[in-house]
């Protein structure tokens, strides 16, 4: 996984950079908020950053709710700063940043903390595909019912001869849609006896 440095100070962004690579990921550093999110702009496999509050141009914070209103996700932030304290980390996640490292850092806590980002956005990821996989088998529902009548409640479909008969398909069909508004006799019969 690569992970986006912004930080303007060059002993800091060298430290990060040396501790990155040594613990196995990518690193793609930047001297500045405005540098980092031009490389956003363009590589879209970076999935953390590690960004310095105080920069020139575009501040950390800023850079922040940048790439919260520009919805990039996934897409994990860590702010790695002088600034401590209760109210600096509460500024900061009301940013947007998901988590918060006073300098100077420890590097085995920083390496957690990575770590802990790195999970979270291969969860985000699992399910940002897992969502879309769903919505496709949706669609691919939708379509079904335009062409052969299933039924909205046991998902059974009807062939030419008009019988009744249950699928094995690789998605669920009994949504219980309204919209499509068939119903089996079966079904028919069961919702009756329940009125």
């Amino acid at each position: 996984m690569k992970i986006l440095i912004a930080d303007d100070d060059p002993i800091i962004r060298q430290v990060l950079m040396n501790l990155l690579s040594k613990w196995g990921y990518g690193v793609v550093p930047t001297t500045n908020g405005a540098e980092a999110w031009e490389v956003l702009q363009h590589d879209s496999t970076l999935r953390i950053g590690l960004f310095d509050w105080f920069m020139p141009e575009i501040n950390g914070m800023e850079l922040t709710r940048r790439i919260r209103d520009a919805n990039i996700a996934p897409f994990y932030i860590i702010l790695v700063t002088a600034r401590g304290g209760k109210d600096s980390l509460l500024e900061a996640l009301d940013a947007g940043a998901d988590d918060f490292v006073s300098k100077p850092f420890d590097k085995e806590i920083l390496q957690a903390r990575i770590k802990v980002g790195v999970r979270s956005v291969e969860l985000q990821s699992y399910l940002i595909q897992r969502l879309s996989t769903a919505e496709a088998a949706m669609q691919g529902v939708a379509q079904f019912k335009n062409f052969i009548p299933l039924c909205s409640v046991c998902g059974r479909a009807k062939d030419l001869n008009d019988q009744w008969h249950k699928l094995d398909l690789p998605y669920q069909t009994g949504t219980g849609d309204t919209a499509f508004h068939i119903c089996c006799p079966d079904c028919r019969e069961k919702i009756s006896k329940v009125r």
